[in-house]
């Protein structure tokens, strides 16, 4: 069964101040899909982030989410679609049972308590992100990699079909890189829509189910990581020449200068 679109780039543009950030970035993303967005440093990747959020907007052409314009939905409406996870989250004086339940902010009625579902909710998202047992410590005397994981939570227990993420294994050592992937790839396959930008290659070629390839602002490849993450794509993008080998079970790319 075809997937049906649910986020839209209809020849997008985005400028800041008069340099050319985006330029024509047209592409869709289906539901339930876990994507990955890479490319070289200032290639416009969390730019893209943003648009899908509307924490920036189009210089030229048109974000659509749900076949709608993203400017027609109302802050609560954007709320309960959309969870971001930015590059470098702020973190709040409180718990992390506290900061997690942020994440259920859009459902309630001014500062109301949560409600048994509300703390059903909050604690399956700290669970899913490995953080359970931190429940009762302050977020600011945590590590690097245990306050991202919680950011995590927070945005799961928003419940959102669709989760942006910017960068999200940094600070991460590898159990807990290949756990965020794993957890992703398990909610795309749950129906939600999982759009990270990645710098490894690697995680992208195991995890992802497409991959969107920028480079100077504008897109150059988007397809299964199988059929796009060639050496010929990796040297073009990146200068960087790699053999072509594949994994002995998955048959994924196996990217290793």
């Amino acid at each position: 069964m075809q997937k049906r679109s649910l986020i839209e780039f209809d020849n997008v543009g985005f400028t800041y101040g008069s340099a050319p950030v985006l330029e024509g970035l047209s592409f869709q993303i289906s539901t339930g899909q876990f994507v990955g967005i890479v490319g070289p440093n200032g290639a416009g990747k969390s730019t893209v982030l943003k648009l899908m959020d509307r924490l920036l907007t189009p210089t030229a052409g048109e974000v659509r989410v749900g076949g709608r314009n993203i400017s027609q939905y109302s802050l609560r409406e954007l709320a309960k679609l959309i969870a971001l996870i930015p590059q470098e989250p702020e973190y709040f004086p409180f718990t992390v049972r506290e900061l997690v339940s942020l994440g259920r902010s859009p459902y309630r009625k001014g500062y109301g308590t949560l409600t048994p579902l509300d703390e059903e909710i909050v604690e399956r998202a700290m669970q899913e992100a490995g953080v359970s047992e931190h429940a009762h410590r302050p977020v600011d005397q945590l590590s690097g990699g245990e306050r991202q994981r919680v950011t995590l939570a927070r945005a799961l227990a928003q419940k959102t079909p669709i989760l942006l993420l910017d960068e999200p294994t940094n600070h991460l050592d590898i159990e807990h890189q290949l756990h965020i992937c794993q957890l992703l790839e398990g909610k795309a396959g749950e129906g939600m829509t999982c759009v990270a930008v990645l710098h490894d290659l690697n995680l992208v070629a195991a995890y992802c189910h497409e991959v969107l390839v920028l480079d100077q602002g504008r897109l150059i490849a988007q397809g299964p990581p199988g059929d796009i993450l060639t050496p010929k794509l990796v040297q073009e993008v990146y200068h960087v020449a790699v053999p072509d080998i594949r994994h002995p079970v998955t048959g994924r790319p196996v990217i290793a200068p």
